[in-house]
């Protein structure tokens, strides 16, 4: 290669040593160790990183998956809710209308049974008292007779 001055001068290279081969063939072998050391030292990080996005991607998927199934079972445990609610609602409109047709039911048997003339539970009892009654005073009518007596 020639090289120009400001003044124009010519300045010519000295040419390169010459290189024994076996010096070349350290050389090369010194540069394919430091290429190869280098390329293992390259696919070392990109196993590392692979292996660390790796890592988090898990991390990222494990987290998905905890809300996923928090949601879930929030949404479960709402539905469950509203599921009892009806159920609920349900369970009181029929044990109110199962009221009412007993209601109705004893109020018809109770009008046949009193067009049948048998007495009623009520009759049942106002006899009761009237027996009692009379009892009593049929045993007290008793003992002043026997007073009277002696």
């Amino acid at each position: 290669m020639v090289r120009t001055t400001p003044r124009s001068r010519r300045i010519r290279k000295a040419p390169a040593p010459a290189v024994s081969p076996a010096r070349a063939f350290r050389t090369l072998r010194a540069s394919a160790e430091k290429a190869l050391h280098a390329g293992v030292q390259a696919a070392t990080g990109v196993r590392e990183s692979a292996v660390g996005a790796f890592d988090a991607l898990v991390k990222q998927g494990a987290a998905i998956e905890s809300r996923s199934r928090h949601a879930a079972m929030a949404r479960a445990e709402k539905a469950r809710d509203a599921a009892v609610a009806r159920a609920q609602m349900a369970r009181t409109k029929t044990v109110e209308a199962v009221t009412h047709l007993e209601r109705v039911f004893e109020r018809r048997v109770s009008r046949a049974i009193s067009k049948l003339g048998v007495p009623t539970s009520g009759d049942i009892r106002a006899l009761s008292r009237q027996v009692a009654q009379l009892q009593a005073n049929v045993e007290k009518l008793h003992r002043v007779r026997t007073r009277v007596a002696r």
